[in-house]
């Protein structure tokens, strides 16, 4: 083991030797000197911290080497996640925007296509659909019989059905009534 006296004088003396050709070894990994210097500043906060722990039956450069050339592995590895990751979520940022704007020209396409309907069917089928009233009420608002705003409703259904054979909007009117 090292002498706890004079082992600031060594780690002091081993750090200015080495420091330098330790960051060139890291920057032949990282291609980065800002990187390199902070793997090899890794590396020597390491060793600073297990120093008397450390025998030195011989030469510690070599393992110093060591030290760095696996730190600099560990970090290309890391980043190699983290650009997986980063990958992963833009491409379902982007997917997300283009299904939120196909959702919003399929709701522009069916309400283009709702104001189409003739007036009272619109009206109920709005009260009903959009705005998520009970058939009962909407009869009652618009004082007519329960069966009309069926009648209506039915009538709005088909009108949408022969418009649009993709299932996608249909899907979407049912799922926006409350």
């Amino acid at each position: 083991m090292i002498g706890s006296v004079n082992h600031r004088k060594v780690f002091e003396q081993l750090f200015r030797e080495n420091y330098a050709r330790l960051c060139y070894h890291a920057f032949s990994f990282l291609n980065d000197e800002e990187d390199s210097r902070d793997a090899v500043n890794d590396v020597f906060e390491k060793v600073w911290i297990n120093f008397e722990k450390i025998e030195q039956t011989q030469s510690l450069v070599p393992f110093l080497y060591t030290l760095v050339r696996n730190h600099c592995v560990s970090l290309l590895r890391h980043r190699k996640v983290e650009e997986r990751f980063t990958k992963e979520s833009r491409l379902k940022e982007e997917a997300a925007i283009e299904e939120y704007m196909e959702y919003e020209l399929l709701l522009e396409r069916l309400y283009g296509s709702i104001e189409k309907l003739p007036a009272q069917t619109k009206v109920v089928f709005r009260k009903c659909f959009l705005d998520g009233k009970k058939y009962q009420e909407a009869a009652d608002e618009l004082s007519i019989s329960i069966n009309t705003v069926k009648t209506h409703i039915n009538k709005a259904l088909q009108v949408l059905r022969e418009e649009y054979s993709d299932t996608s909007l249909m899907l979407m009117i049912f799922f926006s009534k409350k």
